[in-house]
């Protein structure tokens, strides 16, 4: 099981006074198609306003820890969830659909 965090938590953007929205999403690892897929579980802290992203949350069996990286360049960025949502990203049926959890965690968090 990975697990991983980048950025705010709920807790921290209280703390900080900052308003904030979230989205919890279940999405996958890779294709259905492709033998083996797992379910990652991914939540998303945004600014509210803004839809700046502020943080991430993630867990499943494999493929967290890199999809936290790209969420923690995108905070570094000061990346909204609608830009995150249209990044080209690796696509690899072993690894990533076209439509990486990355992108569905990010474009369900669309306000």
């Amino acid at each position: 099981m990975e697990l991983g965090r980048t950025g705010l938590s709920e807790e921290d953007a209280k703390k900080l006074g900052i308003g904030y929205t979230t989205e919890f999403v279940k999405a996958a690892d890779h294709p259905d198609y492709y033998p083996n897929q797992t379910p990652i579980w991914i939540k998303l802290i945004c600014e509210k306003g803004t839809n700046r992203l502020l943080g991430a949350h993630a867990i499943g069996n494999k493929g967290v820890v890199l999809r936290i990286d790209i969420f923690a360049v995108a905070i570094h960025n000061n990346m909204a969830a609608e830009e995150l949502g249209m990044v080209d990203l690796c696509y690899a049926p072993p690894f990533a659909g076209v439509w990486d959890a990355v992108h569905i965690a990010s474009n369900a968090a669309k306000k």
